[in-house]
């Protein structure tokens, strides 16, 4: 202890020295004693009776009797240092020092650390090593084990079998006490059907926490692709505790999955009952049991046959069961009631699902707002050759006020247009009638035939977005076809028109496909058509096609097709979740017959374009010991925890109360599953508990710009005044000889710190050479 604090005195000696500033006190409270009269040293203490918490302040008084001395205390005490409950500096205290022996130290702060203070002194010419008295805190919180006070906040994780991903496992103090650090192993469960789960980190280590405080870790697992769907344990063990975790496993099949319709919700009168009918479809894959309607009353619709709950024992897979309710409507004065409607049922796992949707009752006397209507006023007569222009007009027609309506029209592929083909109007008046014209061409690559023109306005109609198509045609002639080409041999189908909504298709959810049938052939007619729709492509690791029919077949019949007729046909996809970005090539086999009854088969291609969910996470913030003024390291690793990977990602730090150098880092690529670190230097600029936010802009599969932000806090210690260090009266000033014999330890000291100085330099300079070289590879 007296080589540390020699140390800790040479060290100090050697920064203040550096500064051309003499010692003038600090912890150093005595010149220098004779050793072979050095006193002997006996302390006493009276308990702390304070209530105390972790963060909660208390004095401490310490009685000092030195046997054979008539001297003061402050005339040999050296240092105070103390342990425990408090690791405070006693330099840094409000220390008073009472003629009766008494030394107090104000303002010391508890943390949390058992239930005594431990206190040394020490003094020049000590033979027996320094004096110490264990001071009690009877009455401090201390901080309990983290087995004791931890638990895990989930009990159930979802994740995808053939996939690598990241869960979060929240830990948090739920005990009345602090909770000391410690460690958390993690394991899986044995048995047969978790062969194929495997963990990457087995081991990590917990920090500190306060009551009822939470952290997130992160736990990332290889999960095979032929692992058995359903639930399987982790056991977390904290600190010989064991916590269960279920990972409940989803394979490539939808699981049921509950939609509600309705019928006969128009029309309400006040206070009179009306029986509405509720259609339940399980649009899943398994079938859905125990199925409980809840019908939320509000205070303006009510339910008057009976209870508001209605029980029905199972819905199959793709079946409807509908339910009678009799409902009373209060007040009339608006057009829309909306009603919940609660929905509960037992999954394929045994687990209860819930979800809960809104339906609309429209009230008699009002008024519906009624769609747009389109009308074709122009469109080409007999045969256009290729080259030729053409013209498209229609007008549209608004008998109730419509708002940001996207008009658009849209031509079979080698037909281009030459004009404006999109419309947006921001207010269309009620009764407003508008009138619009597109320029079309026909290319080369045209084959003879009758080709669609569609016509799509899109808007927001009684509260739901709604699409209302029109269609016009034209006849193409490309002379240098064959006669057998031009129509004078077997007719042929093609695929006139195709749709998808949404346009582009986000993996893991359901889309619609409309697709139009088109008999090209000037004068001949189709019978007895068959269409096959086929996806040959996989999802990731040969997970199943990416696209599977929702309550439907994949084949579509029509009975017969006359010239220039399009038949269109609507189908509902799902698209699995383990689907590549991009665009997937769907293949219609079509086999048909023409008047004399011969067989014809054709085939046709489209393209669906699928994309991922984009999803970054930003893993818990570390900041070293920060004090105003003083730079500090932020450390954050920013992980690409979704399917796809994104580019030119830009990470900043901004917030109030600091400056931040080196804060701008620029990647040219992020993977999906990698990460980067991220390591700014923080200057803070006041005290206390700051904010800040790392931003994060980057692009997506699409090119669309994406922003995330992730809030972190730290506490910022005050620093140390300058002005608060008194000079040493002159009587207490050594004598000149003593002095010169003095000064090597200065000497030293000053020597000493400039060459911690110089160390420190050449550290932040190699740091921060360090980072510019990381961001120069990263920007590769």
């Amino acid at each position: 202890m007296r080589g540390k604090s020699k140390f800790a005195s040479l060290l100090m000696a050697g920064v203040i020295a550096s500064a051309c500033i003499y010692p003038t006190g600090g912890n150093v409270w005595a010149a220098e004693v004779n050793q072979e009269t050095a006193p002997a040293l006996t302390l006493t203490a009276n308990e702390v009776t304070k209530t105390l918490e972790k963060g909660d302040t208390f004095n401490v008084y310490i009685k000092a009797v030195a046997a054979n001395t008539t001297k003061e205390l402050r005339d040999f005490i050296q240092y105070i240092e103390l342990s425990g409950g408090t690791t405070d500096s006693v330099d840094k205290k409000a220390v008073q020092m009472n003629g009766d022996g008494t030394i107090i130290i104000m303002d010391l702060v508890y943390n949390g650390n058992g239930k005594s203070v431990k206190a040394e002194i020490g003094y020049e010419g000590m033979n027996n090593g320094p004096a110490s008295v264990e001071i009690p805190l009877t009455n401090a919180s201390s901080a309990i084990s983290a087995s004791e006070g931890l638990t895990i906040a989930q009990s159930t994780i979802n994740v995808v079998a053939g996939e690598t991903q990241q869960i979060t496992l929240t830990v948090k103090n739920d005990s009345k006490a602090n909770v000391e650090s410690g460690k958390m192993k993690l394991k899986i469960k044995d048995s047969n059907s978790a062969k194929g789960i495997t963990l990457k980190k087995k081991e990590i280590s917990l920090s500190s926490m306060e009551k009822g405080e939470k952290k997130d870790y992160y736990v990332t697992l290889d999960i095979d692709k032929d692992i058995a769907r359903g639930m399987h344990e982790m056991v977390v063990d904290i600190e010989g505790k064991e916590h269960i975790v279920k990972l409940k496993v989803d394979s490539n099949f939808m699981p049921p999955a509950l939609e509600v319709a309705v019928s006969n919700t128009s029309a309400f009168e006040e206070n009179v009952a009306k029986s509405i009918q509720v259609a339940i479809k399980n649009v899943g894959h398994v079938a859905a049991k125990n199925v409980k309607l809840e019908i939320v009353p509000n205070e303006k619709v009510f339910v008057t046959d009976g209870s508001n709950v209605k029980y029905i024992e199972n819905i199959d897979s793709n079946k409807t069961q509908t339910v009678p309710v009799s409902l009373v409507v209060s007040d009339t004065s608006s057009f829309n009631l909306p009603v919940e409607m609660k929905l509960s049922y037992i999954d394929d796992l045994g687990e209860t699902q819930t979800s809960s949707q809104f339906i609309y009752l429209s009230t008699k006397g009002s008024v519906a707002q009624k769609e747009l209507e389109i009308l074709t006023t122009s469109e080409p007569q007999g045969l256009k050759k290729v080259g030729d222009n053409f013209r498209i007009g229609f007008k549209v027609t608004t008998p109730d006020e419509a708002k940001n309506v996207k008009i658009s029209v849209k031509s079979s592929e080698g037909i281009v247009s030459k004009s404006k083909s999109m419309f947006i109007e921001p207010k269309l008046a009620k009764g407003q009638t508008k009138n619009y014209t597109v320029d079309f061409v026909a290319t080369q690559g045209v084959v003879t035939g009758t080709y669609p023109i569609e016509i799509i306005a899109e808007y927001t109609l009684n509260g739901k977005e709604v699409a209302i198509k029109q269609y016009a045609t034209v006849s193409i002639d490309n002379p240098e076809e064959t006669e057998e080409e031009k129509g004078k041999g077997k007719p042929k189908v093609i695929v006139g028109t195709y749709s998808s909504n949404p346009v582009v298709v986000k993996a893991g959810e359901e889309f619609d496909l409309e697709i139009g049938f088109l008999n090209t052939h000037q004068n001949k007619t189709v019978k007895n058509l068959k269409a096959n729709l086929t996806i040959k492509e996989q999802g990731e690791n040969d997970t199943g096609s990416v696209f599977t029919p929702v309550n439907a077949s994949n084949t579509f019949f029509i009975s017969e097709l006359v010239p220039g007729q399009i038949d269109v046909k609507n189908i509902r996809l799902y698209t699995i979740p383990s689907a590549k970005p991009k665009t997937y090539d769907i293949t219609l086999e079509m086999e048909y017959e023409d008047e004399n009854g011969e067989a014809i088969t054709a085939t046709e291609h489209f393209g669906i374009p699928v994309e991922q969910v984009t999803k970054l996470e930003v893993a818990e913030v570390q900041i070293e010991y920060v004090e105003v003024g003083m730079p500090t390291e932020l450390t954050a690793t920013i992980y690409n925890t979704g399917k796809t990977s994104i580019s030119n990602v830009r990470i900043k730090t901004v917030g109030e109360g600091f400056e931040v150098q080196d804060n701008t880092m620029i990647i040219g690529a992020l993977e999906k599953g990698s990460s980067k670190t991220y390591m700014p230097t923080i200057i803070p600029l006041q005290g206390g508990a700051l904010t800040g936010q790392i931003e994060i802009e980057y692009e997506d599969v699409t090119g669309q710009l994406q922003t995330y932000s992730h809030e972190f806090q730290m506490d910022v210690m005050e620093s140390m005044p300058d002005e608060g260090l008194e000079p040493m009266p002159d009587d207490m000033l050594p004598p000149m000889e003593e002095e010169k014999s003095a000064k090597w330890p200065i000497l030293l000291g000053m020597v000493f710190g400039m060459g911690i100085a110089a160390g420190i330099t050449a550290f932040v300079m190699k740091k921060r050479q360090r980072k510019l070289e990381e961001m120069d590879l990263d920007e590769d």
